[in-house]
């Protein structure tokens, strides 16, 4: 077991404390902002050891072919 899983679990954890604590309505309106702050960077924080580690939430390429744009169908 990598010594990044612990960390990986912890980061887990925290990110769930904080989307709890963003988007309860009891959250004081003066504390949104850092919560907000904090929630989105575990989470970059996550993204970024799971790709490292080849997790199954690891971002992948995804090669897709463009179709030409006709406004008549939008």
């Amino acid at each position: 077991m990598p010594k990044t899983d612990g960390y990986l679990e912890l980061l887990h954890r925290t990110l769930k404390r904080l989307e709890t604590a963003v988007f309860d309505e009891g959250t004081p309106p003066r504390d949104l902002a850092s919560l907000t702050r904090r929630l989105l960077a575990v989470s970059r924080e996550i993204e970024r050891l799971e790709s490292e580690n080849g997790g199954v939430n690891a971002s992948t390429a995804t090669e897709v072919e463009a179709e030409p744009f006709v406004p008549s169908e939008v």
